[in-house]
């Protein structure tokens, strides 16, 4: 079997930011610093669920289909894979996926491309490759990544955005009756507001729900502490992205000070992103973005580094399309470390309105796991086309 051809489609669906109560370019606290207020002009200016998915033909009319992680500018990873991947790509055999992996990341190593935009474009060309070989052998990817160890998923709602402290809680309280065992919160607003908003969701849900709170690098060491502390008294499941990625030491002493989980990951890529995570107790969670942090191979990697320091895995999904939710749900099934899954509830065209049969199956906090053969997913292109970048 030969790769023929590599396609991109860069596509905007959904306007998830105009669901925030934040006003248009108002900065809130911390958050993105330190810019905050130039942060969230750019992203109000392009709010909606951006992606690049990627379809990879073979010789033998078996065709894979993968998606990068992208916030803004999916262009740029279209681009990358045209111009610099695609020439790799074709003629090779797609099951020589560790071996692509590599000569894709050589590529561009020593001129400094090990993170950002290019492994974002690795990750989708490599969840495509699985899933032509998933669709070659007859089996769903998380049978080729070892056997599946559940036939079901543990999913958490996320999430419930800033707002008035009455309008989280009304919110939280309609996702529990809708059968989420798990919700998370977005923080970062403040230590006041921050805990007015987790003290009012656990006080209305009760202690059988279980509460996470997401900070998106809000805060600093010593605010991150004091919030930390302030959140033990709440039974916080995790404390997600307090501080700023970059800062791995100040990880490593909030993680060792507080008895709140600690849970980073999502900005992080490859193996050697998370190497000082893992390797340092820099977290007792780890997050990589399946779509970001190298695809399914490089995450497979990250997952058994972590389990040999009795580190916990929950995948980062984030505001995504199908491609990256499904290669998310198969590593999950397929690793041992597996925690929860995040699982965005509210409706995004680019999963649920693409898909010929649904990949997300959500039931009284769970999720089903696929059993067709790749990834398990087929996407109607007339419907894609309605939201692709012209």
């Amino acid at each position: 079997m030969k790769i023929t051809n590599v396609e991109t489609f860069t596509a905007v669906g959904g306007r998830f930011w105009e669901r925030s109560p934040l006003e248009e370019g108002k900065p809130y606290v911390g958050i993105y610093i330190p810019y905050p207020e130039h942060t969230v002009k750019v992203m109000w200016k392009h709010r909606g669920v951006k992606t690049t998915f990627v379809k990879i033909s073979t010789d033998e009319g078996i065709h894979g289909i993968g998606e990068c992680k992208v916030v803004l500018a999916p262009q740029v990873t279209s681009l990358i894979i045209q111009e610099l991947l695609k020439p790799i790509l074709i003629g090779k055999d797609p099951f020589d996926v560790d071996a692509i992996w590599e000569y894709m990341y050589g590529l561009m190593k020593y001129r400094g491309q090990v993170k950002g935009f290019m492994l974002e474009a690795i990750s989708g060309v490599d969840i495509a490759l699985w899933d032509i070989i998933g669709k070659a052998t007859n089996k769903p990817v998380h049978k080729l990544l070892g056997g599946c160890f559940r036939d079901r998923i543990d999913a958490y709602a996320s999430s419930i955005l800033w707002g008035k402290t009455e309008d989280v809680v009304e919110t939280a309280l309609k996702l529990v009756e809708d059968g989420h065992k798990a919700i998370k919160l977005k923080g970062g607003r403040g230590v006041q507001k921050d805990v007015e908003n987790i003290k009012a969701i656990r006080q209305a849900i009760g202690n059988d729900v279980e509460l996470m709170l997401d900070a998106n690098c809000a805060y600093n060491f010593p605010t991150a502490l004091k919030l930390g502390r302030k959140l033990e008294r709440y039974d916080i499941y995790w404390f997600e992205e307090p501080i700023s990625p970059e800062q791995i030491d100040d990880y490593v002493r909030l993680t060792k000070a507080l008895d709140v989980p600690i849970a980073t990951g999502e900005n992080e890529f490859t193996r050697w992103g998370f190497r000082d995570i893992i390797t340092k107790r820099a977290a007792d969670i780890i997050m990589p973005d399946i779509g970001r942090a190298g695809g399914i191979s490089e995450c497979k990697k990250i997952a058994s580094m972590a389990n040999a320091f009795d580190i916990l895995y929950s995948p980062h999904t984030g505001v995504v399309g199908a491609g990256i939710k499904a290669a998310s749900i198969h590593l999950s099934a397929a690793i041992p470390n597996f925690l929860t899954y995040e699982y965005f509830w509210e409706s995004n065209p680019l999963t649920d309105e693409i898909l010929v049969e649904p990949i997300e199956k959500f039931e009284r906090g769970y999720i089903k796991v696929p059993d067709k053969p790749g990834l398990g997913i087929e996407i109607k292109e007339d419907i894609l086309s309605k939201y692709l970048i012209k």
